[in-house]
């Protein structure tokens, strides 16, 4: 059971910072909600670009919680199973 804690610790860890690298990828490569910022701010107004604004902003928001979270859910996570592990394995052999 310690090996399976270590080994489930060391994936969560490595998939929560590719996950959070890859949030983080597509939060700056979002060209739908960077063309809406751009066209609000040169026509605040506009009806149209207030609506292109608002659809983007929601997926926009969501990839960068998913960039600030995912990192450190698998960190927090990852290192409890890994302490865990541990501590199994310390106790097996004493």
């Amino acid at each position: 059971m310690s090996i399976y804690l270590k080994f489930l610790g060391f994936v969560l860890i490595a998939g929560g910072l590719c996950g959070s690298l890859y949030c983080w990828n597509a939060a700056t490569r979002d060209d739908a909600y960077f063309q809406a910022l751009k066209g609000l701010e040169k026509y605040p107004g506009n009806v149209l670009y207030q609506t292109e604004f608002k659809m983007a902003e929601p997926r926009h928001m969501l990839l960068l919680g998913g960039a600030y979270g995912a990192g450190s859910v698998g960190l927090v996570l990852g290192s409890l199973c890994l302490g865990m592990g541990q501590l199994l394995s310390r106790s097996r052999n004493s």
